[in-house]
């Protein structure tokens, strides 16, 4: 090897006397030993030419290893290496006609649950692709073989895999992309021994990413009353397909229920839309109670462990069925108005707990163990502080409050209330969120039922005009000691939610500006590659540019992701996802040789373009979420207000002495409070306005009149001044200036409201929002018809009960395409619908904003209902028609369906009025909305056709006018159509794409 050990100093020369391929190339490698030196040199001559040609050899991390290729060897030469004087033996490169992979074509047979189509990848090498995938290897050799074979690299011995020589002379064999690593071919020589016949590729495993789900209604927690209906409305997607929704609910903690949504064995989709009702009448609720729900999606991943993702936890909370109540929730009680809601900050405080201590049990997986367990000891710590709270409120109570039946009852249910926390507390210090969830939610019913008894009490003394008597002054006390408390709870936390929230968006912005970077130079990949395309007739297979542009693209989708994670941002998730696609179609860019692979670069660059949409998008509705904060704040201003005026008023210094100081002490008190809110809300307003300049001008505009509003009517100067007043002037004189502290507040209140108001869209957001809109109707109606067409063909009513699939058939989906369905469906029945037997009632469940219209039937109210339903639907199920069994679909599942159907109307019906108003013709769609009012649930237990015609005579028709509508409203450029049920490309388009990219490589 060129290495003489009797000298200190030599050169060692690997491979040394060769014998390599013609047309192959070879790499020289050198190691120094002994010395070092700045310059090497391959000396190298060719063939009968007598000449030397030197080359310098390319360094390595280490100094003293050098190499160098040999590119196409054609020829017999000779070669030495010499560096500082010092030089290697002469060694010979013999060139003969060994076998050589000339090129080598590869197809991509993805897993069968991902549902695409091969792709045939000509004269290809690395190979980058999801686990699971099949690479057929068509191997054309420069020289007839009889044999040959894939050496896969591992940490023992190597993988051998055998290739097939056909009749053409070409070796033909196969190998799963299972896990990192790299391989090469083998190619038998003339006397029998494998010769390496083509350098190492690489094989990089995609991994497939997990899927989304998210509630799109109600998507918060919500209030509602005991015979409400409250629709809860899911959206689900995955890269390949989902597998599986389900929804999970409990009653005030209690045993878990399921509902399986979307169920194994179905048409597998991409994408879903679907709703679920919760008959709050048939659970038996008092006022306080509440329901807590989030759901679960899985994948159909079935080569590796399926993945499946989990929403946050969302809550019901069940409140008095008064028209008092509801004026008092909107603020508009007198003296009350609005004391509900600080009265419910307490339950709103134990609701995040619970929250915060659900994600960390589901995100277990995710965190390092100091990590994980610093978190797990803040929430315990944030459940000691409001224990503490709930103690000190019940003291103070206890001090000032007796011999009421209500306000006894409070002090009772907030005792149980801090009584679970300590449960609670004890299995968070022992980092075990799971069980802590038990005695967290009880201590929310508790809390939540104390609230719910003074909300009671502060509508009774509204209704008895203020007090007046005994038990209206201790209301007032109450209220006193409930709104100072909780007061300076909701402050302090308020404070921190915004200054995470800046925190966020400040990450937020510095991820967009690193987008449109990343953007801009993997453009410059493309070009690069479209370039060397034109110039070689194939890509580059990428180089450390695009291998530090995957690098980083990756690292921003990890940071966004956790981000969303911990700050529970659903819509960053989904930019995380857009970002590591993006990086997945760069390895392929960079694993592919051949010209029409240039477009997996114009792939990854066009999810990089989504991804810094989705982050645009984002930061405008963000600024419309902060308006709309701002106002609410601004409210809360005007009832802090209005409680101190009515105190004011109250005050009597010719009274009682000692009880004039105390009250005036908290008067005081609480205008300290309202001087720091105003302030506080001043700084915010000019922030949000800053922010609002560049997008929403109109909006900036009357946000700057609202903190303009502060400054020249000296709102918190006055506040100030009020202290002397209320302490030295009359209360006449006093109750005047109040009322002109008031009069301020509200002209800042109206211009917050106005900014929210002039919130601009424009008119190309308005026609994509449309479209949006018109997509997800399809989609909601698409997963419908699968739901009911699935359990259909699977014939059989379910038993009341039959919640959980059994896991024969979970495992019954593992099979290849065209078998999914087949196997372990024995196992899947009974799981889809009946999971909690509800009786009747309408299937609206609107939000609070849109219950007081319900009684329309058009809004889902009960009748409405019952009419998809088609009368009574304990008498459907008699027959049989074209193999679809009587009774298939129970009760149960026909209310669930009609309620959606109702909402899924209800969306048609407003898409409509938003067509109208872009002045989009639509008299197609007249006929579809039409049809989904004349479509009625009466006959599809018993015939057939009845789920033909909401197939067929709604479902395609939406399709149609989707198309329709994308063709006149955003014509035939540059935009991509995203037609719903349409995610495989049409062969015929395939055919052209690739047509035109080989007519780009080629230059014709």
């Amino acid at each position: 090897r060129g290495a003489d050990l009797t000298n200190p100093y030599f050169i060692e020369v690997s491979p040394g006397n060769v014998t390599v391929a013609r047309g192959a190339d070879q790499e020289i490698t050198a190691f120094l030993e002994g010395f070092e030196a700045d310059r090497v040199e391959l000396a190298l001559r060719r063939g009968d030419d007598g000449s030397w040609e030197r080359w310098p050899m390319a360094s390595y991390d280490d100094p003293s290893r050098r190499a160098f290729m040999l590119l196409d060897l054609q020829d017999e030469s000779e070669y030495f290496v010499e560096a500082a004087g010092v030089r290697s033996p002469l060694f010979r490169v013999s060139v003969t006609d060994l076998p050589y992979v000339e090129t080598m074509n590869l197809e991509y047979r993805f897993p069968a649950y991902t549902g695409l189509s091969p792709r045939l990848v000509e004269d290809g090498g690395d190979i980058a692709a999801l686990r699971g995938t099949e690479i057929l290897l068509e191997i054309h050799p420069t020289v007839a073989v009889e044999a040959g074979r894939i050496l896969l690299e591992a940490v023992g011995d190597d993988e051998v895999i055998a290739l097939e020589v056909g009749g053409d002379g070409l070796l033909r064999g196969a190998l799963s992309v299972t896990r990192n690593t790299f391989y090469s071919v083998r190619l038998q020589g003339p006397k029998g021994e494998f010769l390496r016949a083509s350098p190492e590729y690489a094989i990089e495993v995609l991994e497939d990413q997990p899927p989304i789900v998210t509630f799109e209604d109600p998507g918060r927690d919500v209030r509602a009353n005991r015979i409400e209906e409250v629709y809860a409305e899911l959206r689900a997607e995955d890269d390949f397909g989902l597998r599986k929704v389900e929804l999970l609910y409990s009653v005030n903690g209690g045993e878990e229920q399921k509902r399986v949504l979307v169920a194994p064995g179905g048409r597998t989709r991409k994408e879903v839309l679907v709703g679920h009702t919760f008959f709050l009448e048939e659970e038996e609720l008092v006022d306080g109670d509440f329901i807590s729900y989030y759901a679960r999606a899985v994948d159909t991943d079935e080569v590796g462990s399926a993945s499946e993702t989990t929403t946050d936890i969302y809550f019901i909370e069940v409140t008095p069925f008064t028209k008092d109540y509801r004026q008092a929730q909107q603020g508009g009680g007198g003296g009350g108005g609005g004391q509900g809601d600080m009265a419910n900050a307490m339950s709103q405080r134990q609701r995040l707990i619970i929250s915060a201590t659900f994600k960390l049990d589901r995100d277990r997986g995710s965190y390092e163990r100091a990590e994980f367990e610093e978190n797990v000891t803040t929430v315990a710590l944030m459940q000691s502080r409001l224990r503490e709270q709930v103690l000190n409120l019940i003291n103070r109570m206890g001090n000032r409050l007796s011999g009421d039946d209500d306000f006894q009852s409070i002090i009772e249910n907030l005792q149980l209330g801090a009584e679970s926390m300590g449960p609670a507390e004890e299995e968070l210090a022992a980092f075990r969120p799971k069980a802590a969830l038990g005695p967290e939610q009880l201590a929310l019913k508790f809390l939540q039922r104390a609230e719910a008894t003074f909300r009671t009490v502060q509508i009774s003394r509204q209704a008895g005009g203020g007090g007046g008597g005994g038990s209206g002054r201790m209301a007032e006390d109450l209220a006193d000691l409930f709104e100072l408390e909780l007061d300076k709870l909701n402050n302090q936390y308020e404070t921190v939610q915004r200054g995470e929230r800046q925190e966020v968006q400040e990450q937020i912005d510095a991820a967009l500006q690193r987008l449109k970077e990343l953007a801009r130079r993997q453009q410059q990949e493309n070009e690069r590659a479209r370039a060397l395309a034109s110039q070689m007739g194939a890509s580059s297979a990428g180089g450390a540019n695009q291998q530090r542009l995957i690098e980083q693209t990756e690292e921003l989708a990890r940071q966004l992701e956790k981000l969303s994670r911990e700050r529970s941002r659903p819509d960053l998730r989904e930019t995380a996802r857009r970002l590591q696609q993006a990086a997945d179609a760069m390895k392929q860019a960079m694993a592919s040789r051949s010209a029409g692979e240039v477009g997996m670069g114009k792939e990854a660059l066009e999810e990089l373009r989504d991804a810094r949409r989705l982050l645009e998008q984002n930061q405008q509705f963000q600024v419309g979420e902060e308006i709309a904060e701002l106002t609410e704040r601004a409210a809360r201003v005007e009832r802090m207000q209005e409680r101190i005026g009515s105190e004011v008023g109250r005050l009597n210094p010719e009274g009682d002495r000692a009880a004039f100081r105390e009250s005036l002490a908290g008067i005081l008190e609480q205008k300290d409070e309202l001087g720091r809110e105003v302030s506080d809300l001043e700084d915010s307003i000019d922030r949000v306005a800053r922010e609002a300049r560049s997008t929403q001008k109109e909006s900036a505009r009357e946000l700057g009149a609202a903190s303009e509003s502060i400054r020249e009517n000296q709102l918190k100067e006055k506040i100030r001044y009020s202290k002397g007043v209320v302490r030295g002037r009359s209360t006449e004189y006093a109750e005047r200036f109040e009322e002109e502290i008031a009069t301020d507040i509200g002209e800042m209140s109206e211009s917050l409201k106005r900014a929210g108001s002039a919130m601009d869209t424009s008119e190309g957001d308005k026609v994509a929002q449309t479209l949006d809109d018109t997509r997800d109707l399809v989609r909601g109606l698409e997963t419908m018809h699968d739901r009911l067409d699935q359990q259909a063909r699977r014939g059989g009513a379910r038993s009341p009960g039959q919640n959980e699939e059994s896991e024969a058939g979970e495992k019954g989906q593992s099979g290849q395409e065209g078998q999914q369905g087949q196997e372990g469906q024995q196992g899947e029945r009974g799981q889809e619908g009946s999971e909690g037997q509800q009786g009747e009632g309408n299937a609206s469940g609107q939000s609070d904003d849109d219950r007081q219209g319900r009684q329309d039937g058009s809004q889902g109210g009960r009748g409405g209902a019952q009419d998809r339903m088609g009368g009574d639907a304990s008498r459907i199920g008699d027959g049989a028609t074209d193999g679809y069994q009587p009774g298939i679909f129970s009760p149960d599942d026909l209310r669930q369906m009609a309620g959606e159907f109702n909402r899924r109307l209800q969306d048609a019906e407003q898409l409509r009025q938003d067509l109208r108003d872009l002045g989009v013709e639509a008299k197609d769609f007249d006929e579809i909305l039409r049809r989904m009012r004349d479509f009625s649930f009466r006959g599809i237990n018993n015939e057939p056709l009845a789920l033909e015609a909401l197939r067929a005579d709604i479902v395609e028709s939406l399709k149609q006018f989707e198309y329709r509508l994308w063709r006149e409203v955003e014509g035939e450029g540059e935009q991509r159509l995203y037609l719903a049920g349409s995610d495989e490309v049409p062969e015929g388009y395939r055919e052209l794409v690739e047509e035109y990219f080989t007519a780009l490589a080629t230059g014709d």
